[in-house]
């Protein structure tokens, strides 16, 4: 059965359904920042990182993949 996928882990990607928009988890934007989680999560917490624009299965927070890539680049400016 695991070779009709390639037999490889697979890596779903969230993308909303009406904007094509890719939507990023927690432990992705996280690693898309080159941070821990922990530290994503407090600067969610405080602020300091994009406001989560929804919620998978009404809990899981989710980002746009772009504002989070935004963010990113302008903490690069920054430090």
């Amino acid at each position: 059965a695991s070779a009709a996928w390639g037999g490889g882990l697979m890596t779903p990607i969230i993308t909303d359904e009406v904007t094509g928009v890719r939507l990023l988890t927690s432990m992705e934007c996280a690693a898309k920042a080159g941070i821990a989680i922990g530290t994503w999560r407090a600067y969610v917490a405080l602020r300091n990182a994009p406001k989560p624009v929804t919620k998978l299965d009404g809990r899981t927070p989710l980002w746009r993949e772009g504002e989070v890539l935004q963010w990113v680049k302008s903490r690069a400016i920054v430090q």
